[in-house]
């Protein structure tokens, strides 16, 4: 009957064995699923790689998936579930190793800068944005209509290297082109960071310069994009806005830093070591003396305060960093690129589907 097995559309009248039996031989040829409403369907059902039972009789003890709802659309749904569960798992995945690549980066060019960003700085990342943004990504909504076909699940394959890859060479681009920035400035001359003009032993005071400063900013826009970047539905789950705690978070923590970035100073940028400096120094720059407790810093300059300008250029490179990570997914993994890369690559290797008559 092998031969004939995809040629056969009703297999009747059978014993529980022959469920069984039909159910086996095609699970030598693809992945199969099951689907009963009775006793005599737990053998095929538990036999089945994937088994639905329609009932909350005994079939439902034996089978991974029960539904109260009797009709097969019960299928539909189980499929649209997976498939959105498993497209949330790669983007968590994905959105970890981008976590990963882009804290490597940071990692990289402080140790070249012999700084440390700040402590908050840490705090707000790794406690905050990384833990709330993974749990966000996970609120995603599945899908209404089921996709004709399933999401990629290969960790390490072309889709999902693309996408990673791609986010990495950006970020890491608009990193060294700022810190490349930073240095064309005059204002920056003569207060490069020299760790022989300060107390090394205050390692929790090696950011109070403007190159922890600018790695701090721009890392944290980065981290707070991927989650963005890895959260479009595409077509197994549902427009990103409909994850309200991802768009809420988002949005919080990109005012945040925002803030941090063109604000003057201020009390919640003091705690942060970003656009802060000791008060004498701060009344020198023109600014009302702080009411707030500053830590002396541990420069010779005495501040990293950026000027106006800087600010907005530094925020505008940001949101380009933004837009471009947001575009390559979009358009390029995704999108219309993504498909014509695809359809040549299967029409270059031959498609491998099985083909079943209809």
């Amino acid at each position: 009957i092998r031969q004939y097995l995809l040629d056969i559309r009703i297999f009747a009248r059978m014993t529980p064995q022959g469920k069984v039996d039909c159910v086996q031989l095609h699970m030598e040829r693809a992945v199969t699923a099951m689907c009963g409403d009775g006793g005599n369907d737990c053998g095929a059902l538990r036999a089945a790689h994937v088994g639905i039972a329609l009932s909350d009789s005994e079939a439902s003890i034996v089978s991974p998936f029960s539904s109260s709802n009797r009709s097969i659309h019960s299928c539909v749904t189980l499929l649209r579930e997976g498939r959105s569960g498993l497209a949330t798992s790669i983007a968590g995945y994905k959105f970890l190793i981008n976590y990963g690549t882009t804290m490597s980066m940071l990692e990289i060019v402080q140790f070249y800068f012999s700084v440390i960003v700040p402590q908050a700085v840490w705090i707000l990342i790794d406690s905050f944005i990384t833990v709330g943004l993974c749990i966000a990504i996970t609120q995603a909504q599945t899908a209404r209509k089921l996709a004709p076909s399933r999401p990629t699940a290969r960790l390490i394959g072309a889709h999902t290297l693309s996408s990673i890859w791609g986010q990495t060479a950006i970020n890491y681009a608009f990193l060294y082109g700022m810190m490349g920035l930073l240095f064309r400035q005059s204002w920056f001359r003569c207060h490069e960071f020299d760790s022989r003009d300060i107390d090394t032993s205050l390692w929790w005071l090696l950011g109070d310069n403007y190159e922890a400063e600018v790695i701090s900013i721009v890392c944290i826009f980065q981290f707070v994009n991927a989650a963005a970047v890895y959260n479009f539905g595409y077509r197994y789950r549902r427009a990103w806005i409909t994850n309200y705690v991802l768009a809420v978070l988002y949005s919080g923590f990109i005012a945040i830093v925002s803030i941090l970035t063109l604000a003057n100073p201020n009390r919640f940028s003091c705690m942060f070591r970003i656009n802060c400096g000791n008060p004498d120094t701060l009344v020198d720059l023109g600014y009302s003396r702080p009411s707030w407790n500053i830590s002396a810093y541990n420069s010779p300059a005495g501040h990293n305060v950026m000027p106006h300008k800087f600010r907005w250029t530094l925020w505008g490179l940001c949101v380009t960093n933004i837009v471009l990570c947001l575009m390559w997914e979009k358009f390029v993994v995704l999108g219309p690129i993504g498909r014509l890369v695809r359809g040549w690559w299967v029409s270059r290797r031959g498609d491998d589907k099985l083909r079943v008559k209809l």
